[in-house]
């Protein structure tokens, strides 16, 4: 016992010797342990905790040697910049640590999760205050009473002089964590639409369609309401209201609404559009449409396609689209408009003997099983693979014929213009369109139906052998284009 209690072995150089050579190289390999551990979950915790290893403890330990072992002032000039400069390093890696921890995680859904960089700058700058106090007070001594004074009196001078600029970059801080919207989203806030490019501290960002910058302060926008068009999902559902003639069938109606639901581009078959009576007024029932698009960016595009395609579903269905004001409706009287389609009718067929190898006392025939129609640029007049049970001669515009090939690609074998005809193959031999038909431009056409078509044939047969003729050079075109 008295061996122990010599001078020797209760000096300070030789205990705290002892500690650092034990205590140390524990703590090494420790650390390496956690190191490896910690990077198998993730790589962002190696750099601060090997700065920890391989420069804050051996500076740790120089102190340690210095003052203990040889007794160096530790008030000492050299000893405290030596102390601030680990203080430093120590809260250089706990600002990393928070970073892994807190803003550098995953969200429920596996993705990373962005925090602005506003955040992120105020956070690192308290940390950094907060550290500098640490250091000051712990190392070099100073009372920071008297600061912390003329702080609270100087923040409450500033706080009265910026109180839009607070309410402003705190109004941002609650929308950091709130995160209604985000670069990129469409939302409207104060009557005021468009779409996210910026977010700063003070203020978001906005284009418009019309390719204007709006910039609306956080404080506007927390005071508000933010409607956002890209979230939950962007998926869009848009609707509008289409009014039609107390003549025309609701069925009817809805039915050819839903069919140009599902020819527009752009309009989503999932979910399926709806459409729903929805009011009756003096002139007119009005109809609801609601149909789905998968972003809001195009609505406006997608939207005026749907209108301008109800125009001539209207017209090939014989739906009326009245104006507001008072109809009166005389029974077993035709009208004026139903006197000058059965003129334009009429016009239109007289026309068919320049077209088509018939005779022209024959073509008053055609009138109970004939109608003119009307399709926008774009639209299919006939879809590939439908059967249409009708001739179509166009007596306006143009239209394009495709076919799809194996490869599933869609090639044009020919273009169609004024006096040409299609649908020959399902009149004939009652088999599903090889082709589709699509209007280049707006399209006026004659449709004949297949009895009528057919009796035609009977009082015209040079008229077979025409159609029987196009319908085979066309076969042989759409062969050599799938074959190819």
């Amino acid at each position: 016992m008295d061996f122990f209690e010599n001078d020797f072995f209760q000096s300070n150089w030789f205990i705290y010797g002892i500690l650092l050579m034990v205590c140390i190289p524990l703590i090494v390999v420790v650390v390496n342990e956690v190191t490896y551990l910690a990077k198998k979950k993730d790589k962002r915790f190696s750099p601060p905790l090997n700065t920890f290893k391989n420069i804050i403890l051996p500076f740790v330990a120089m102190s340690i040697v210095f003052t203990q072992v040889l007794e160096y002032p530790r008030g000492s000039t050299l000893m405290k910049l030596l102390e601030t400069f680990i203080w430093i390093l120590v809260i250089n890696i706990l600002l990393s640590l928070v970073n892994v921890f807190f803003f550098s995680g995953r969200n429920s859904s596996g993705s990373k999760t962005k925090v602005p960089q506003l955040f992120l700058d105020i956070f690192r700058v308290v940390m950094v205050l907060f550290g500098a106090a640490i250091v000051l007070s712990m190392v070099w001594g100073a009372d920071l009473g008297g600061l912390v004074t003329a702080l609270g009196l100087g923040s409450f001078v500033i706080g009265l002089a910026l109180q839009d600029t607070l309410g402003n970059l705190f109004s941002g801080i609650a929308l950091v964590y709130e995160k209604p919207f985000s670069e990129g989203d469409y939302i409207e806030v104060e009557d005021q639409r468009g779409r996210v490019i910026e977010m700063n501290w003070r203020a978001i960002r906005m284009e418009t369609r019309e390719k204007e910058l709006i910039v609306i302060p956080h404080l506007v926008i927390g005071q508000g309401t933010i409607k956002n068009f890209s979230r939950p999902s962007k998926v869009h559902i848009m609707k509008t209201e289409i009014g039609f003639s107390h003549q025309n069938p609701p069925n009817k109606v809805k039915e050819a609404l839903m069919q140009t639901c599902y020819a527009t581009p752009g309009i989503l078959h999932e979910p399926e559009p709806e459409v729903k009576t929805n009011e009756y007024t003096e002139s007119k029932v009005v109809y609801e449409v609601e149909f789905a698009i998968s972003d809001f960016k195009d609505h406006e595009d997608i939207m005026d396609d749907f209108m301008s395609r109800v125009w001539y579903t209207s017209r090939r269905h014989n739906l009326v689209m009245p104006m507001s004001q008072m109809v009166v409706h005389h029974a077993h009287q035709m009208t004026d408009k139903d006197k000058f389609k059965l003129n334009q009718l009429e016009s239109s067929l007289r026309k068919l003997p320049q077209m088509l190898p018939i005779e022209q006392s024959n073509v008053d025939e055609l009138i109970d099983g004939s109608e003119i129609q009307y399709f926008g640029t774009g639209e299919k007049v006939i879809q590939q693979g439908d059967p249409t049970g009708s001739l179509y001669v166009i007596l306006e515009g143009e239209a394009v014929l495709e076919t799809t090939t194996e490869n599933m690609e869609t090639v044009e074998i020919g273009k169609l213009g004024y006096g040409d005809f299609f649908g020959e193959i399902t009149v004939f031999t009652k088999k599903f369109s090889s082709f589709s038909v699509r209007a280049e431009e707006d399209l006026k056409v004659i449709t004949v139906s297949q009895n009528e078509v057919l009796d035609m044939i009977e009082l015209n047969p040079r008229l077979a052998e025409h159609l029987d003729e196009m319908m085979d050079a066309r076969r042989n075109k759409i062969e050599e284009y799938r074959q190819s």
